[in-house]
């Protein structure tokens, strides 16, 4: 024959009963919050790859636009150094007719000049320079001889040291990128561990723990710039 539970008996195996099925829902709750937090980390995470991906490309755009600065820069001081050289052996040959006195020689070749040198020549001569000993040595040591492919070739590189400056900072975007990417993951570690605990406190502890890591690495998620090229 069963036995009959007095008031006693049934008020404890009720009590048991709900302390089980309060446990179980919180349970529940746990799960369903580290499914969400495990959701959120995986596609945090698939989201940082993807970022890292593109300013890796950024990374490597920019170091072949600086390397192309760099050598048209380094074109243009060629050309101008070209250029000077025949500027001073077409300018000293003319200094020579005008001394001797030769203007049908001086005028053909003045004729010849390229404009920054004609441009020099006529704000030395204007300083005298056979009577002025402080006159310039020469048309070229005048401010008047500008010669516009250094100035370009300045530019150029300018710009080569921006564009790799911007390549580092593509760079070190990518490494963030990548290290977010590694932090998710170890959101993702925690959380898939943490339902293998039998002890509910051990698996509310791991749960923190992965919520916390990943509200602290969304943080600074968001202080990433994003690639838009």
């Amino acid at each position: 024959m069963s036995k009959v539970l007095t008031a006693q008996e049934t008020t404890a195996v009720l009590h048991r009963i709900l302390e089980a099925v309060e446990k179980d829902q919180r349970r529940r709750w746990v799960e369903v919050a580290c499914a969400i937090v495990l959701s959120l980390a995986t596609t945090a995470s698939a989201w940082c790859a993807y970022q890292s991906t593109l300013w890796g490309g950024v990374q490597l755009y920019r170091l072949v636009a600086a390397a192309s600065a760099s050598r048209k820069a380094s074109e243009l001081n060629i050309t101008a150094l070209q250029h000077r050289a025949a500027d001073a052996s077409i300018g000293v040959t003319y200094l020579e007719a005008v001394f001797r006195g030769d203007k049908k020689l001086a005028e053909f070749l003045y004729g010849r000049f390229r404009p920054e040198l004609k441009t020099a020549v006529d704000a030395w001569l204007k300083t005298d320079p056979m009577n002025n000993p402080d006159a310039p040595r020469s048309p070229f040591k005048m401010a008047e001889y500008v010669q516009q492919e250094l100035l370009d070739a300045k530019h150029q590189n300018d710009l080569a040291a921006q564009q790799q400056a911007a390549a580092q900072s593509a760079n070190e975007t990518s490494d963030n990128y990548v290290l977010l990417t590694v932090l998710f993951a170890s959101v993702l570690f925690f959380g898939g561990i943490g339902g293998t605990f039998q002890s509910s406190r051990l698996r509310n502890v791991v749960f923190v723990i992965a919520l916390l890591l990943f509200a602290v690495t969304l943080a600074a998620l968001g202080t990433l710039p994003i690639c838009n090229e």
